[in-house]
């Protein structure tokens, strides 16, 4: 018997709702819409580095090579310090034309021996120096060591007082060989003598003053170079050379050439007939310095006595925080300040400028002179 099969049931019928299937594709559009901003602003961004890139490389001049993905580390140098304003100063010996560029300051070569610490005061030092007026010459020597700042060291200046150092050298030196007795008496005087006007007032038309009347009273040859050392005096040194002359004739410059200053045709003076003339350059001076030190070592009272007279001497140039047996020179473009600087470890210092003005000189020049001691002390104090 044929089996019945049952009858299908009705095939249900969904109705959508209108409202909320429009609801549907409005929110599957605002998601549509929003990937599709995200891909823009992606391949915004892409275009972006891509046209960065592109820039770079058409920035950099064909051929030069692409920078390195990470410098080399170097050692920082010690901070410049900041010089003072550059200010016009006397004519250098040559004149740089007008229509030339100024070279831009360039640090000398440092020796290999120099530590870090020393091969940036070097280069601040050098850079200092670069912005200074006129002519300024250097040398620095630390025995001990050798270690050495030179600059122009070798350039020859009018030496003013500076004549005075190795002139009382050599007076010593001969008192030391029986030549000549420092307890002499020197006769004084009394008379009228000219004040001179700085270069300034001389420019500015100022009369030349009245003759002042000097009275020089008599005083011994020690007296006489105690003053002639501590004071620049002078009138104490004009005692010394009217009875002991310093010429080529009297020895003077045959001491010098001892010193190791080559002193082929040249002249050094001091007496009544020259005055005080002749030239040193910061390398002689040195060598004087360490004549006078030798003399110093020596052992002997006269040693002691005329380093006192140097340890005594005055001058608002060269500023050190240790003793110093010093002499300093002021002249019409001459100011120059040398000296021994017994720092623990000691140290030789000579500096030449064209500067000076022996009745005024510019405050500006002592602030020059105080920034190089300070600069030269972090080198040699190092």
């Amino acid at each position: 018997m044929k089996q019945e099969q049952p009858a299908a049931s009705p095939r249900r019928v969904y109705r959508k709702n209108p409202a909320r299937a429009s609801r549907r594709r409005r929110r599957r559009a605002r998601r549509l819409a929003g990937i599709g901003a995200m891909l823009a602003i992606l391949a915004l961004l892409v275009l972006a580095v891509r046209w960065m890139l592109a820039g770079s490389e058409l920035s950099r001049p064909a051929g030069a090579p692409a920078p390195p993905a990470a410098p080399t580390a170097t050692p920082a140098p010690a901070p410049t310090p900041t010089p003072p304003a550059q200010q016009e100063g006397p004519a250098a010996d040559s004149a740089t034309p007008a229509d030339s560029a100024t070279p831009a300051p360039t640090a000398t070569p440092a020796p290999e021996g120099d530590t870090p610490a020393q091969a940036a005061a070097r280069a601040a030092l050098d850079a200092y120096l670069d912005t200074l007026p006129g002519s300024v010459s250097v040398l620095a020597v630390r025995p001990s060591d050798g270690l050495t700042y030179a600059r122009d060291a070798d350039r020859s200046y009018y030496a003013a007082s500076l004549l005075k150092a190795p002139y009382a050298l050599w007076l010593y030196s001969r008192a030391a060989q029986g030549q000549l007795d420092l307890n002499e008496t020197l006769p004084g005087w009394t008379r009228l003598e000219e004040v001179l006007l700085s270069q300034e007032e001389q420019a500015a038309g100022l009369p030349t003053p009245t003759p002042q009347l000097v009275t020089v009273p008599d005083r011994t040859a020690r007296e006489a170079v105690a003053l002639m050392v501590g004071q620049s005096n002078n009138s104490a040194a004009e005692q010394l050379y009217t009875r002991w002359p310093a010429t080529a004739a009297t020895g003077f410059v045959d001491f010098l050439s001892s010193l190791g200053l080559d002193m082929t045709g040249r002249v050094a003076n001091l007496s009544l007939a020259t005055g005080m003339s002749g030239n040193l350059s910061p390398a002689e001076a040195v060598r004087v310095l360490t004549a006078l030190q030798t003399f110093f070592d020596s052992g002997t009272a006269d040693g002691e006595e005329l380093k006192q007279a140097f340890l005594n001497a005055r001058s608002n140039y060269l500023t050190f925080d240790w003793p110093m047996a010093r002499k300093y020179g002021n002249w019409i473009d001459a100011l120059h300040d040398i000296a021994i600087v017994y720092a623990p470890d000691p140290y030789y210092v000579a500096v030449f400028t064209d500067w000076g003005d022996p009745a005024k000189v510019d405050p500006q020049c002592k602030e020059y002179y105080r920034q190089i001691s300070a600069l030269l002390a972090a080198l040699l104090e190092s």
